[in-house]
């Protein structure tokens, strides 16, 4: 009779531990929280499902012990030593995982330091370094990857509908950010946009025709011009002779790159445009499309929805690269539908 009493009480030891853990689990913010809920997953990180976003967590994975952190790097540099001979910091309150799942809330939702310190039970001083400590890993791991696709490889993944621009390589657009107004009138000048009427930054994306981001830019003040910022950018170096660029018709680069420019012709002097070009027009548009429906993917992430505090901008370009670099683990190839 002892040893049933005995292993009666042992089950219920263990069923009371299992339920302690889940408790803890729905009560904890934390990615395990959400593994059961696609549309969760989707919501808080722009990944589609949690096992899409674990297999991105996989690739990462190895190279994370290799982190620097910001506590580190700041103390290494207080003690004018290098970051890679200074001491590890101590144990990190939350799991890795845990500290990526943050981020990605960060940037998709657009959760402040302290409503993330609230849901994370951690001092919004720690959210901060995490924060800055994943831009700059993930800056750097992500930035390392060559997304600059070769001729041969973006002909391979030709659309069909590009049949009549077969030399297409990239597919660009400027994107801006609205930021925080200046107290400098030098600067407010520098970064008003009359196109959005407010101060912003600005920057470069560019596609292949069947969807990556094959091109980011740094950010650079609202008020330059789209040819400027092409010139600024580095992007003239990589295209050919035998390349072409697709462009709206406000970019005029054509005096900037070797390659061919496929760019809607603008309204002559006649009263009518001829059909000829009405045809271009409509069909460079529709396929030209397709860079702004990406941008528009990038900026569904919460953080660039606002006007970006000017405590941000130190680090906004890495994380508008980063943002950029993540759609294309995040997302599927190019929809054909957008096509019709």
């Amino acid at each position: 009779m002892s040893c049933a009493e005995n292993e009666d009480l042992s089950c219920e030891v263990e069923e009371l531990r299992n339920q302690l853990q889940e408790l803890r689990v729905q009560t904890t913010f934390g990615l395990q929280r959400f593994a059961g809920s696609d549309e969760d997953i989707r919501f808080y990180t722009r990944f589609p499902s949690y096992d899409h976003l674990m297999s991105f967590w996989w690739l990462i994975e190895p190279s994370v012990h290799k982190m620097v952190r910001v506590s580190r790097a700041k103390a290494a540099a207080k003690k004018n030593e290098d970051v890679t001979h200074s001491r590890q910091s101590g144990r990190q309150v939350l799991q890795p995982v845990d500290e990526f799942f943050l981020f990605l809330v960060h940037l998709s939702v657009g959760l402040k330091e302290r409503d993330l310190g609230h849901r994370f039970n951690i001092h919004p001083s720690t959210v901060s370094r995490i924060i800055s400590t994943w831009t700059n890993y993930l800056y750097t791991l992500l930035g390392s990857v060559c997304i600059w696709l070769s001729q041969e490889e973006v002909k391979n993944n030709l659309p069909a509908e590009y049949k009549d621009y077969p030399d297409t390589q990239v597919i660009l657009d400027c994107t801006e950010l609205r930021c925080q107004t200046p107290s400098s009138p030098l600067l407010q000048s520098e970064m008003y946009s009359t196109y959005k009427s407010h101060c912003t930054m600005k920057g470069l994306v560019g596609i292949a025709p069947h969807g990556p981001v094959t091109f980011v830019s740094s950010l650079y003040a609202g008020s330059v011009s789209d040819k400027e910022l092409f010139k600024q950018s580095g992007l003239a170096n990589l295209l050919t002779e035998g390349m072409a660029v697709m462009v709206d018709k406000g970019f005029l680069i054509t005096d900037c790159v070797k390659c061919k420019v496929y760019c809607p012709p603008f309204l002559s002097k006649q009263n009518q445009m001829p059909a000829y070009q009405v045809t271009e027009t409509q069909s460079i548009a529709r396929l030209r499309v397709h860079v702004e429906r990406v941008i528009r993917r990038i900026k569904q992430n919460k953080l660039f929805d606002g006007v970006i505090s000017l405590t941000h901008t130190v680090n906004i370009s890495q994380l508008f690269t980063v943002a950029c670099l993540l759609s294309n683990y995040q997302n599927k190839a190019l929809v054909k539908a957008w096509v019709k």
